[in-house]
């Protein structure tokens, strides 16, 4: 394990939880002078077949480019950054980045899902805690209060 963490990277989805994680990556990377690779993945979903690839993909791919530029550009002053776009499976993608960029940690959020959506939906950042090659840093978001509890 290679310390203090210098190389980040911080897979995110937009959502307020991966911010919280970015977050938290940008208080790692000042700490350390390090470097966040900022890596956002667009999810293919294809049809079975030769089904062409949707031009949606283009568009999705454009306005996730413009999203993490965006982020980038109001989070990541004064900290060193490079940012990312994969097409493909979340986990799949996740771990390529991670072979390809070998960072020093992974930083990346839980959403706290339960139940049949956990059941259903699985967990990515549980797989890419069991599968990655390099430390993982799980943030975890507010708790929820459809339970009625705070």
């Amino acid at each position: 394990m290679r310390f203090p963490f210098r190389k980040i990277l911080c897979p995110i989805d937009f959502d307020e939880n991966s911010l919280g994680a970015l977050d938290k990556a940008i208080e790692l990377a000042r700490h350390s002078k390090g470097e966040i690779i900022l890596v956002h993945v667009v999810p293919l979903v294809m049809p079975f077949g030769d089904a062409p690839i949707p031009p949606d993909l283009y568009v999705d791919q454009h306005e996730a480019r413009n999203k993490l530029d965006d982020i980038a550009q109001k989070k990541l002053s004064g900290v060193k950054h490079q940012t990312a776009i994969w097409v493909g499976d979340v986990v799949g993608s996740i771990l390529e980045a991670i072979g390809k960029f070998d960072p020093d940690v992974l930083v990346m959020a839980t959403h706290g899902r339960g139940g049949l959506a956990h059941l259903f939906l699985g967990s990515v950042t549980e797989v890419i805690v069991r599968k990655a090659t390099c430390p993982v840093l799980t943030v975890r978001g507010e708790p929820s209060t459809v339970s009625g509890k705070n």
